[in-house]
């Protein structure tokens, strides 16, 4: 009966941590190493923030009427500090000292605004500390000089406009089809209405607003320095290091492979029958290895576990060869073979009771080798008085590391594992 996959437990995973440890450490070792070396070979950049306040300038062209009281859309002015026409201009007065183009200030330059405000935060990413801090200043003086020309731009226009229909009104009120009072009256209140709007254009305020905080030269660079990067190595090579722990397919991982192998899976008394000819002497010395009482109550049994891996032609199992060493040494034993019992009534508790009942003051040998729930095999070993593995050197390690993991987890001591020779080295052992 082939024996299903089990699932991963979280004792193989933090067993295959602790057997691996310093394929992590390694890992993180180049990680911090990749990091601090990563800190000196990127540039060093330095940022600096002007401030601008922005006074609302709104002349309705429609209309042509101005309201100043309306607020400004900072989404429009945000975009409009970090246009090619500001960046073309903060480059022009950047040139007596730096020589930066208008996209390499774009790509520099960073706008933000808080909510209902009317600040603009405006942020300059440059080689050096000077830099940034000029940087930011030439943004902000080409964004107000460029809103400025702007809004007189506007305002010349609106002007022209209104000095042209005037001179039109003027033009209507000397043909003679408009020589009535009625028309003249008229043209009179369209030419004051004009001549008051050109009034209030030619006071308009064309202040765009001011710098409330100048940029100032930034002591330490912005770019993440050794610490950080060596930090953020350190945590990628773990990330890195832990899943290759994890998913490593190694021999040993695959087979025991001997004495050292069993010996590294966990803290437990081990019989190396590897050199014995025969598999009974090994046996014998388990037997006599087991502390089993001299005398046993007649009120229950002493029951001993024993769990190996299936093998196909086997021809006695671990535990009747167990049960026959101790009839070697004098002591019956009660051979059971778990596998032949229902696996739903051992997660349900047996042996129950009344089972023990009847083997008082018998020792009980229970081979869980047939049984391909780990879980059974854990609940009949914390119902048993010991518990003996028996492994060959190629059967899985990793699967035992499972087992002896589930059972430390349950309190469980594994009394002893006896380590055989795989079937085709005993034969040749006995020639």
């Amino acid at each position: 009966m082939a024996t299903s996959p089990q699932t991963v437990q979280l004792t193989d995973i933090g067993g295959s941590l602790k057997r691996h440890w310093l394929v992590i450490v390694a890992m993180a070792i180049l990680g911090v190493i990749a990091g601090v070396s990563a800190s000196y070979a990127i540039p060093a950049a330095y940022d600096a923030t002007t401030t601008v306040s922005v006074n609302p300038m709104n002349a309705d062209i429609l209309t042509s009427s101005v309201d100043a009281s309306r607020s400004v859309s900072m989404a429009t002015e945000a975009g409009i500090a970090q246009s090619a026409k500001v960046a073309a201009a903060a480059s022009s007065l950047l040139a007596p000292n730096y020589s930066v183009g208008a996209k390499a200030i774009q790509e520099a330059t960073t706008i933000s605004s808080p909510d209902d405000s009317l600040i603009l935060d405006i942020r300059y990413v440059g080689d050096t500390p000077k830099q940034s801090a000029a940087g930011a200043n030439a943004v902000a003086e080409a964004y107000l000089q460029t809103r400025r020309d702007a809004a007189s731009t506007e305002i010349d226009r609106l002007q022209a406009a209104a000095k042209a229909q005037i001179a039109a009104i003027q033009d209507d009120a000397r043909s003679p089809a408009n020589k009535s009072d009625l028309a003249q009256r008229s043209l009179r209140i369209q030419a004051d209405a004009l001549g008051t709007k050109l009034a209030e254009l030619g006071n308009f305020d064309l202040d765009p607003g001011q710098v409330v905080g100048s940029a100032e030269i930034p002591a330490a660079p912005s770019t993440p320095g050794p610490v950080t990067l060596g930090l953020a190595g350190l945590v990628l090579g773990l990330l890195v290091g832990i899943p290759i722990t994890l998913l490593r397919k190694e021999e040993e991982d695959s087979e025991i492979g001997g004495i050292d192998g069993l010996h590294a899976i966990g803290d437990q008394i081990v019989l190396d029958g590897t050199k014995d000819i025969n598999r009974a002497d090994t046996w014998d010395i388990a037997a006599f290895m087991l502390k089993i009482p001299t005398e046993i109550g007649t009120d229950r049994p002493f029951l001993i576990m024993v769990d190996a891996e299936e093998q196909t032609g086997r021809g006695t199992t671990p535990g009747q060869e167990l049960a026959d060493a101790l009839s070697r040494r004098g002591r019956t034993a009660r051979f059971v073979d778990a596998g032949a019992i229902n696996e739903g009534k051992i997660s349900r508790g047996w042996p129950t009771d009344k089972k023990r009942d009847s083997w008082a003051g018998e020792v009980i040998v229970i081979d869980t080798t047939n049984l391909t729930s780990d879980a059974n095999k854990v609940a009949l070993a914390t119902r048993s008085d010991s518990v003996l593995l028996a492994r060959s050197t190629t059967d899985d390690a990793a699967a035992l590391r499972r087992l002896a993991g589930l059972l430390r987890s349950k309190g469980v001591d594994i009394a002893l594992t006896a380590l055989f020779p795989p079937q085709p080295e005993m034969v040749s052992l006995g020639r």
